[in-house]
């Protein structure tokens, strides 16, 4: 049961915009979930977002990671190109060097993520397009839910523009997020029980 409201929670969220009775049932939804569903939810979007970046690094030669870690070309012909590469691999690359990349790569993202969303539910509770009082719970809550679509469609951009795909959902969720109070404060949907 608690996984089929976490679901609903998760439409609701995704494909919910401007249908009152939708949001009421979004926000009711938000409110009802605990912080061990939005932990889990924050990591699922973490992971959704650092898949391309992980794909691209770890489909790069190691003459070409190295290339893009240290800013600089490497003017190898081919045959050295190719030895380098096999140097590396035999030397233990994977666990030495692209591992620790991908730790890197997914924590640095998880950062980021999680600066953004407390300055989003920060900034939702201090602007002044909302004249009502939300805590900043509920403005995480909804901001998260929120974002679940657009994190699918920024991975997927991911593949084209790694790194710009994370600047692309942060906006996406800003709009979304900030539309969405708004129509709660219209509906008046805080005046629920």
């Amino acid at each position: 049961m608690p996984m089929r409201h976490y679901f609903k929670t998760v439409t609701l969220g995704s494909f919910t915009m401007k249908d009152e009775d939708r949001l009421r049932l979004l926000f009711s939804h938000i409110r009802a979930e605990g912080v061990g569903v939005l932990v889990l939810h924050f990591f699922l979007i973490t992971i959704c977002l650092n898949f391309p970046v992980t794909f691209n690094i770890a489909r790069a030669d190691p003459s070409e990671f190295y290339s893009r870690l240290y800013g600089e070309t490497f003017e190898l012909e081919t045959n050295e190109t190719e030895d380098f590469n096999l140097a590396m691999i035999e030397s233990g690359y994977g666990r030495n060097v692209l591992l620790p990349m991908l730790v890197m790569s997914f924590i640095i993202i998880m950062v980021i993520l999680a600066v953004f969303y407390f300055c989003a539910a920060f900034f939702l509770g201090v602007a002044r397009i909302n004249s009502f009082s939300m805590d900043f719970r509920s403005r995480y809550s909804l901001a998260l839910f929120s974002s679940t679509l657009p994190a699918l469609v920024s991975a997927v951009l991911g593949f084209l523009l790694p790194a710009v795909h994370i600047l692309v959902f942060c906006l996406i969720v800003i709009i979304v997020t900030f539309q969405r109070s708004n129509s709660f404060r219209n509906a008046e949907l805080l005046d629920m029980p």
